[in-house]
């Protein structure tokens, strides 16, 4: 198979890295990964080696991506750490083993396609066109050179091709997808009796015995995190400027400096020459547009007119014949870098070349029209409050300065920081870092660093945390508690509510399961549920897999059922919301699948394909994994 893989993969264009197997490794942080790593090696695949330092940085990225789509629900707690980076470390050997194989095997991605795959990432784009001069200088800001991040990118190439060669060996047939049409659409006639817990909480029976039972074999859901106490201080724009006192005379001033027009104005009448350049141009295209726009200038300052040259040079037909006019426009009209060079001309100047997603253009001011401006007693509190954040943005940067030497200068105190700037030392109660309160405490910073090894250690004020909501903040840990199972004593009302709620529905359970096994000996549903007290039977009901009219429960429990009792139950439990119900297949209606058009039949072919495809990808690594020498060195991990 690997013989039949290696041949699928000639011709291929892989311009996108797919698959679960492929770690994407963003540009900062990649020189950790190509630059050689540290000298702790955690894991060997064949002749090549995985150090610390590489499976800190996929734990990390793999952090940031759980933090990322979970938001304000990501708790760090929810995930076991060694647990996690034993994933992520097999990860990395998965897409080692490809690697190897695709380099054994002289599966190498063409310069084409590592120079797409470049110049198509935006990080490396201004105004959607790849920049050369962005590029090399955010490879030179992370200590990186073209040669080493090309080469990484072609390796992720290399294994996409190799993916791709692996998917593209599945094959779903007609027959396969009638037989999943006529499941999918399969409608079932289900009738359920339903059981509340709530009718069994007050026949649970509880002695100290059975709790102190039930505890030790559920101490974990007592667990508390590991907490610590803060003391910090804060500073931030908006606290500073209620200090600040402005004076009428400058309110009034910047006032007028707006009625005046010297300040921004509502709308501006401007012409342009435009020189076109076409989605994806190269780079002497590129060049040759702005060289034509340079020119065009050079002749407007030399005598010609603009509209004469508009008319001659500009690809924008619209307003070429007119002079290369747009009328009056304001900022959101346009692209931002034409706005903002727009904005920054006097009236009747001439702007340097300037490029957009179009192309490069040249662009002239020929009238300015001031805002309208409300009365200065509607105005007044509006412009202190503007004048007064300016003049705070100004003095906190000043005041962090110094707040971050007397923090430094006396570690074990804020005393001394929180004079100097005139702020209140605050102190926090117990806090997890899972803490999603509001102030201090909702800042994932603030928890990132309380929480740090070298912060548990020293006891020191921190550095200066650079808060997400604007400001600063500096804090120190005054007081730590190690992660503890609560005891029962501390617990004990908590705890009877959850025994008696977990017996409950442990009851109510046993009763639909019996409700459930009379209906499968070939008693009614109905009949049954009536020889149970506390059993409310519901009459079937047609429903499809994607009823909402039914309990999630019965529905989802009812399509995974026997459709005719001979070959499994066609009764059995599910879950409802409180409760539990015994669900019963009543009739079964088989789908059409020539009721489905060929854009959907394509759709589920599609579907098929990638998840044999998956599979496939989990079979070929497995079976590369087999033959490949692999050590793991648990003490480095």
């Amino acid at each position: 198979m690997l013989l039949a893989i290696r041949d699928r993969t000639s011709g291929w264009i892989a311009y996108v890295i797919v698959g679960l197997l492929v770690i994407p490794f963003a540009l900062f942080g990649l020189y950790n990964y190509v630059g050689g790593g540290g000298p702790q090696v955690v894991a060997t695949v064949g002749d090549t080696e995985i150090t610390r330092t590489q499976l800190d940085q996929a734990y990390q990225q793999r952090q940031s991506e759980l933090r990322r789509m979970m938001g304000d629900q990501y708790d760090p707690s929810m995930f076991s750490t060694d647990d996690l980076r034993r994933r992520v470390l097999e990860q990395l050997i998965d897409r080692q083993v490809l690697l190897n194989y695709a380099r054994d095997s002289r599966l190498r991605a063409s310069d084409e396609d590592v120079s797409q795959s470049v110049r198509s990432q935006s990080m490396f784009q201004v105004d959607g066109s790849f920049s050369r001069e962005r590029y090399q200088d955010l490879l030179e800001r992370n200590g990186l050179t073209a040669q080493a991040y090309e080469a990484q990118i072609r390796r992720d190439l290399s294994i996409s091709l190799l993916q791709r060669a692996v998917e593209s060996t599945t094959f779903t047939s007609e027959q396969t997808i009638d037989r999943l049409i006529a499941l999918q659409s399969q409608r079932r006639e289900l009738a359920w009796a339903a059981l509340s817990a709530r009718d069994y909480r007050d026949g649970i029976e509880m002695t100290d015995e059975d709790l102190q039972a039930w505890y030790e074999d559920n101490r974990e859901r007592f667990r508390e995190p590991e907490q610590v106490k803060l003391r910090y201080l804060t500073l931030s724009p908006a606290t500073v400027a209620e200090t600040i006192d402005i004076s009428e005379d400058a309110i009034r001033a910047r006032y007028e400096e707006r009625a005046t027009g010297s300040g921004e104005d509502a709308a501006r009448e401007v012409r342009h020459i435009l020189a076109a350049v076409s989605e994806g141009a190269d780079d002497a295209a590129v060049e040759a547009a702005r060289e034509e726009i340079a020119d065009a200038r050079d002749r407007i300052r030399g005598g010609e007119s603009f509209a004469a040259v508009a008319e001659a040079v500009s690809d924008d037909s619209g307003s070429a014949t007119n002079g290369g006019s747009l009328g009056e426009i304001e900022q959101g009209d346009v692209p931002d870098a034409f706005a903002e060079a727009a904005w920054s001309l006097d009236e009747g100047a001439l702007s340097e070349p300037v490029r957009t997603s179009s192309g490069w253009h040249l662009i002239e001011v020929t009238g300015v029209q001031a805002a309208d401006m409300a009365p200065y007693e509607e105005m007044r509190d509006q412009i202190r409050d503007e004048i007064a954040m300016d003049r705070a943005d100004r003095r906190v940067t000043e005041l962090a300065n110094e707040i971050e030497a007397l923090a430094f200068e006396n570690p074990s105190t804020l005393a001394p920081a929180a004079d100097a700037a005139g702020l209140e030392v605050r102190s926090t109660d117990w806090i997890a870092q899972s803490t999603t309160d509001s102030g201090i405490t909702s800042d994932s910073a603030v928890l990132e660093t309380a929480f740090s090894e070298s912060m548990l250690d020293t006891r020191e004020n921190s550095d200066l945390i650079e808060r997400s909501e604007g400001g600063y903040s500096v804090i120190r840990v005054t007081d730590y508690r190690a992660a503890r199972v609560q005891p029962l004593e501390d617990v004990r009302e908590e705890a009877e509510t959850a025994y008696r709620r977990e017996k409950a529905s442990e009851a109510a359970r046993t009763d639909a399961e019996t409700i459930a096994d009379a209906v499968n000996d070939g008693e009614s549903l109905e009949r049954a549920t009536d020889r149970v007290a506390n059993a409310e039977y519901n009459t079937p009901q047609w429903s499809d897999r994607n009823d909402r009219s039914l309990p999630a429960g019965v529905r989802e429990r009812g399509f995974r059922l026997s459709a005719d009792g001979e070959r499994g139950d066609r009764a059995g439990v599910g879950r409802l919301s409180g409760g539990w119900a015994a669900v019963v297949v009543e009739a079964v209606e088989s789908g059409d699948a020539s009721a489905v058009d060929n854009e959907r039949r394509s759709q589920l072919r599609q579907t098929l394909n990638d998840l044999d495809g998956q599979a496939s990808v989990s079979a070929v690594v497995a079976a590369l994994r087999d033959r490949t020498d692999i050590e793991v060195r648990e003490r480095n991990l």
